[in-house]
């Protein structure tokens, strides 16, 4: 932590770790079960190469118009998608889908130099990707879902690293 001149603390995290824990939060929030009006049920199972991928974001776009939807996989590959909240469903329509998992790389170190004024993107560590990268981009993923009205949408979403 960085004391400023007023006191106040300064605190510098990494954008993908507030992103990470903003999902977090609003899947700890939340009670799961309960649908919104006009939204569909929506399970998905993550497997890579067979394999089901623990704690993996994956986030429905919408195609054209409406509103994203998303989940975290659980030890089964497993995840309850939420449009606001965790397991409330998703809106019938096209989604553009991306699925992504990472770490920090141990070897990496991000070093904020004195002259980083607390503006703009922080430097931050180098990611391993433990999916594949060409997933994590609605445009390279090659992955789309259609959510059907007033139906229980199961989907199954096949990754492979070659």
């Amino acid at each position: 932590m960085i004391f400023s001149h007023n006191g106040y603390q300064d605190m510098k995290c990494n954008p993908r770790n507030f992103l990470i824990s903003l999902t977090i939060l609003l899947l700890m929030g939340c009670t799961g079960g309960t649908l919104q009006e006009g939204a569909a049920k929506t399970t998905v199972w993550v497997t890579l190469d067979d394999d089901p991928v623990e704690a993996a974001a994956v986030v429905f776009t919408p195609a054209s118009q409406g509103r994203s939807a998303s989940g975290m996989t659980d030890e089964n590959g497993r995840c309850e998608m939420g449009t606001s909240n965790y397991g409330d469903g998703v809106f019938p329509g096209v989604y553009q889908v991306t699925v992504s998992k990472s770490i920090d790389d141990p070897d990496s170190v991000a070093e904020v130099s004195e002259e980083y004024d607390g503006r703009g993107i922080p430097p931050s560590a180098k990611q391993i990707y433990l999916v594949p990268k060409k997933y994590i981009s609605p445009t390279t993923s090659g992955l789309t879902v259609t959510v059907q009205e007033g139906k229980e949408n199961k989907v199954e979403l096949e990754l492979h690293s070659k």
